[in-house]
């Protein structure tokens, strides 16, 4: 008798399956009415029938009965074997065959074999004494053997169960992960596109108010900048939203000069060699997070931005002769490590002499990888 797995649900062929194998409840049945009994009789075996039913559902159609249930289930059937067979027979073996089938159902295969060979011993006790007919002895044989077979068959049964529990529990928590891997890469996202972007408005909507009355037309300048910046940091965020990660750090460099200049900070660029997609997106958000941090915080007079290749991809160094030190790293540059670890970079940062932020970005075909490993 294979049971249908406890953790299951719906209501489908398989879940209602156990129904099927009470169709073995017509032997002790058949076996008690073939003889005459009394009202106590009467009462005692469909009590004992209908007790039986009850611990047969709890173990079978409940999800999570537990292992304690498969014994408990076990008892009673043996219980019901040696109350009955007074009453109804042989055809009291039916229980032996339900309590070997029962107490598979639990993960312990060692009880689950012994205590079913226990019921086979149990089953061929009435030889010893002559209780079973010839008819009987036909099919003992047959009983015994499907009883053994119940049990393992439902240990089987009920691991897999388990299993299949487990891996829809993995399953739950891969996606809660991914989920929550996605909702960070989304602030990271929003903070690379758009910290830098309104940090350089607000510096230039300053420059614009301290300019107004003594050089308007500067000003203005400055304001109809602001305008196109604003319009820009909106088609980004448009871009992030179908996808786009940033326009490349040529792109990046010329928006890097813009704020620089605003904050009278001198940009020094060493030539760029041509990066892969993946790997000049990334150098491209550290660019825009390292521009933000010097504009905001160094108070530097120069920034000096190399790009050289190494043996295993790309170096990309930034630095600048501002106050430098080594506080505590903001959201920006901690999602910036994350972002290389992501795909297979490193990210380290000195504060001597001012702020050296060096990137190494792996090979091509390193960090398709790694990027791979990541989605998985």
């Amino acid at each position: 008798m294979t049971a249908c797995p406890p953790n299951r649900r719906k209501f489908n062929f398989w879940t209602l399956f156990p129904l099927f194998w009470l169709m073995f409840l017509a032997y002790p049945i058949i076996g008690f009415f073939d003889r005459s009994h009394s009202p106590a009789e009467w009462l005692l075996f469909w009590g004992v029938l209908v007790g039986f039913l009850a611990v047969y559902a709890r173990v079978f159609f409940f999800p999570g009965a537990g292992q304690g249930w498969a014994l408990a289930g076990w008892v009673y059937s043996l219980l019901a074997y040696f109350v009955l067979f007074p009453v109804a027979g042989g055809g009291a073996t039916a229980f032996l065959i339900y309590g070997g089938s029962i107490i598979g159902y639990q993960g312990r295969v060692s009880l689950a074999l012994w205590l079913a060979v226990f019921n086979v011993m149990v089953m061929a006790l009435p030889l010893w004494n002559g209780s079973y007919t010839l008819e009987d002895l036909a099919w003992l044989g047959p009983n015994m053997v499907f009883t053994m077979v119940a049990a393992y068959a439902n240990y089987s049964s009920y691991r897999r169960s388990v299993a299949d529990g487990l891996l829809v529990q993995v399953q739950l928590e891969k996606e809660k992960l991914a989920a929550d891997a996605e909702r960070e890469r989304i602030a990271r996202d929003l903070h690379d596109i758009l910290g830098h972007t309104l940090s350089v408005i607000v510096l230039k909507s300053e420059l614009a108010s301290k300019l107004a009355e003594r050089d308007p037309r500067r000003a203005a300048q400055e304001i109809r900048e602001v305008e196109q910046i604003s319009r820009e940091a909106l088609q980004e965020v448009r871009s992030a939203v179908r996808g786009y990660q940033g326009s490349g750090l040529g792109a990046e460099l010329a928006r890097a000069k813009v704020a620089l200049d605003a904050a009278g900070v001198k940009l020094n660029v060493s030539a760029l060699p041509a990066l892969p997609p993946q790997t000049e997106a990334s150098a491209a958000l550290l660019l825009r997070e390292a521009v933000t941090n010097i504009v905001r915080h160094a108070r530097a007079r120069e920034v000096w931005i190399s790009l050289a290749p190494t043996p295993d991809g790309h170096r990309l160094t930034i630095r600048d002769d501002g106050v430098g030190g080594l506080n505590a790293e903001g959201s920006g540059l901690t999602g910036m490590r994350e972002r290389l670890r992501a795909i297979g970079g490193t990210l380290e940062r000195r504060g001597e002499g001012g702020t050296t932020l060096s990137a190494q970005f792996p090979a091509a075909h390193g960090a398709a990888a790694a990027g791979g490993l990541v989605r998985a």
